[in-house]
């Protein structure tokens, strides 16, 4: 026998008829989301139970194996909207759920409760969910005073929770349509018992602290109004509302309670149910929440009433308490604060609430219109090798830098190459340099046919110790290359005291110092020869690129030829109409030219290095200030007399004062999105030189200790005084969580009660 054909129209309402019975519950962990997963589920829903789950999966416990119950842990910040397809309802219970909670970090208020939610009723409407409902609170009233308040009265926020629940209904009940019907539930102040349960809620925390303590504290005074609701009348007040006919509660919102009470009058009360419990009034911390609501509006349009009282729900908290149901009252668990104020001081590494939403990386450019605008004249001109802006670009420089001759180059490294080159550095030389730098300022001493002979370097600065210098001078020794580490340069006087007793010249590595002073003189017009990098993330960039400045005629002159294949120097011109028709080849080059493209950029860059300095010496400042009580955290130190050009901001971790390594600081500051560098792990200890050198980790023992301490952390002109503070927290809170611990005296603490 032939089964019946199956329609279209069928199969679509067969999928209706499955998505309608699909709920995604968001909050599903918290206190009214365990209470309600589970009468869904008894009313033949399929659960989607979304949350954070700081307060553990175990809530849910009751129905974790129920065939139509799923489990997904997420942040509802970066919610996935596939999680949304097929599903025909949204119950939107997530959020930081009380006043003293979103005290706690006002902009994770804003991206929680407001803006997260707001996307996600936006996502759902897209993805043809048909109903959404948000938990809003009868907070957005504040202080409403003596008269009933109907869902049509004034409101008046007093809190950041608040004021985030109305922007949020603001924007989501807007988006009814047709398809899909939004409402915004105004919840009173729940109470009651719950598997995730709470006891910073006034009737919970009353109650128990009757049961636990033999006293009844009331706290603001007393005498502000407040609405209740049980937990089990809010998940029916849902439940009814998903049933209500759309077009009666689509885009409206409603207050939804039970009873209002003075504070005062609810201590008397909660009092009286456990025995005549010592009564106190706490007087001293007035309370700005005064409010008292109707909900007759959303009984006559759903049918709704509640069937717990006050009475019954102190009874009942009273009861599970002496009970032992919830034992250790004291426990985080119960405590929404502590429990937020846990995960966010917690490493986000080992679970908890990272600093930063979005990745800081550790340092990016600062480009703007005029370097676009210039990058497509540039292309425009049809000329966009090394031509006529380049030849501007170092006229900038010449003048910036105070010196004769300014070659721009490819690269830091090719300047570094070329000022070897033209200073005669060749085979069978060597040249005295730091372990502590890029590979390049070793690497092209090796490329001459030279050797690189290292010197140790300064604890405190990471620049190469001069006091080391001349030990390691040998009549092979043609040059010293020093390297002004993070943009501070070295001990200049008295290395060039050294080379001339030893007639030797010295090429600064100056990558991390464009706008560097020593004495009265910028770095670049000191020494012999000095290298600049316009790598993207230096002081100024020209994409990539570098820089070699010399007061040397005859250096500059073999420099300029050799970086353009070693012909003659004009030779850029040759396809301009003052251009000769031949070039010659004066000796074997290198391919090192900077082309107008990247020199379009320099033209507008240079011009702000002054500008970009101060905004990084700013935040050096935050950064030193921010861990000047820190022990375990060591900035390098800055030398007096010199200008610091702050290219990089690195800290020395004191690992005797830590339970983690360094790299597993720098693993936990990326899982809180903060971007890290170590500039550098030693050449000594890199396999080239272990293997073709025999260097020993002990030949260089600061550099070898610093190799395991040093962290770079995020600093550039493009980053806001925001995000130094970010980078701040997140070091303290792993300075704080993963440091040796040492014995404190416990303090009592004060818990705030949501209401």
């Amino acid at each position: 026998m032939n089964s019946p054909a199956v329609t279209k129209e069928s199969r679509m309402e067969e999928v209706r008829m499955t998505r309608d019975s699909r709920v995604l519950l968001l909050g599903a962990g918290g206190y009214l989301g365990s209470v309600f997963a589970p009468m869904l589920l008894e009313d033949g829903y399929e659960v989607i139970a979304f949350d954070k789950y700081y307060f553990g999966e175990a809530v849910l416990g009751s129905v974790a194996s129920h065939p139509r119950f799923r489990i997904i842990k997420g942040d509802i910040r970066t919610f996935d909207p596939s999680l949304l397809d097929e599903v025909g309802t949204v119950v939107h219970l997530a959020g930081l759920s009380n006043d003293p909670a979103c005290e706690l970090d006002l902009e994770w208020t804003v991206q929680v409760n407001r803006d997260a939610s707001i996307r996600l009723a936006t996502l759902s409407k897209e993805r043809g969910v048909e109903r959404f409902l948000f938990a809003s609170s009868c907070s957005v009233y504040g202080a409403g005073g003596e008269s009933f308040l109907v869902e049509d009265s004034p409101l008046n926020p007093v809190s950041a929770y608040a004021q985030a629940k109305i922007e949020a209904e603001m924007k989501i009940l807007p988006l009814a349509s047709g398809a899909f019907h939004p409402v915004a539930l105004r919840k009173a102040t729940l109470f009651g018992v719950s598997p995730r349960m709470r006891f910073d809620l006034s009737i919970n925390v009353m109650t128990m602290h009757a049961v636990t303590r033999g006293r009844v504290t009331v706290t603001g005074g007393g005498q502000q109004w407040r609405p209740f609701l049980h937990v089990l009348d809010a998940a029916r007040a849902y439940l009814a509302c998903m049933k209500a006919p759309p077009e009666m509660v689509s885009g409206r919102y409603f207050n939804v309670a039970a009873a209002n009470m003075r504070i005062a009058e609810l201590g008397r009360l909660v009092s009286q149910r456990t025995g005549d419990t010592e009564l106190y009034c706490r007087a001293d911390d007035a309370d700005k929440r005064d409010y008292r609501v109707s909900g007759a509006l959303f009984e006559k349009i759903v049918g709704f009433r509640p069937c717990m009282s006050i009475d019954e729900g102190v009874d009942e908290v009273a009861a599970a308490v002496r009970n032992g149901r919830f034992p250790r009252t004291d426990d985080s668990h119960y405590y929404t604060v502590r429990r937020l104020r846990e995960a966010s001081s917690a490493p986000a590494a080992a679970g908890g609430e990272p600093v930063r939403r979005h990745f800081l990386p550790l340092a990016l450019p600062l480009l703007g219109k005029a370097e676009e605008e210039e990058v497509i004249d540039t292309l425009r001109s049809g000329w966009i090798t090394t031509g006529p802006k380049t030849q501007r670009f170092e006229a900038m420089c010449r003048e910036y830098l105070g010196v004769k001759h300014a070659i721009a180059v490819s690269s830091c490294t090719g300047a570094l190459e070329l000022a070897l080159a033209a200073s005669g550095v060749g085979r069978g030389d060597e040249v005295i340099t730091t372990p502590i730098s890029w590979p390049a300022t070793s690497s092209v001493v090796i490329h001459q046919g030279a050797k690189p002979v290292f010197v140790d370097v300064e604890p405190d600065t990471l620049n190469i110790d001069v006091t080391k210098i001349e030990a390691a001078v040998t009549p092979r020794t043609r040059a010293i290359l020093p390297v002004h580490m993070a943009g501070q340069p070295c001990d200049l006087t008295r290395i060039r005291a050294i080379a001339e007793r030893h007639g030797l010249v010295v090429i600064e590595d100056a990558a991390h110092a464009i706008g560097a002073e020593y004495g009265e003189k910028k770095v670049g017009a000191i020494s012999e020869a000095t290298a600049f990098s316009f790598y993207p993330i230096k002081n100024i960039t020209t994409i990539e690129g570098g820089l070699l400045a010399t007061n040397d005629d005859d250096l500059a002159d073999r420099a300029r030829m050799l970086s353009n294949q070693g012909i003659s120097r004009d030779a850029w011109k040759r396809y301009s109409a003052e251009g000769s028709l031949h070039w010659q080849l004066l000796a074997p080059g290198f391919k090192m030219n900077m082309t107008d493209v990247q020199a379009s950029l320099g033209l507008h860059q240079l011009p702000r290095l002054e500008e970009f300095i101060q905004v990084r010496k700013q935040y050096v400042e935050m950064y030193c200030n921010g861990f000047s009580d820190l022990s375990a955290i060591t900035p390098l130190a800055q030398r007096p007399g010199i200008r610091h050009a702050h290219h990089l901001f690195i800290i020395l971790l004191q690992l005797d004062q830590f339970s983690i390594s360094r790299d597993q600081f720098m693993l936990a500051l990326k899982a809180e999105n903060i971007g890290t560098g170590t500039h550098f792990i030693s050449m000594h200890l890199q396999p080239y030189y272990r293997e073709n050198f025999r260097m020993r980790p002990e030949s260089f023992p600061v550099a070898r200790q610093v190799s395991d301490q040093m962290v770079s952390l995020p600093l550039c002109p493009r980053m806001t005084a925001s995000d130094v503070e970010d980078v701040i927290r997140a070091v303290r809170k792993l300075a704080q969580s993963y440091g040796i611990k040492r014995e404190t005296a416990p303090q009592e603490e004060t818990v705030p009660v949501a209401a």
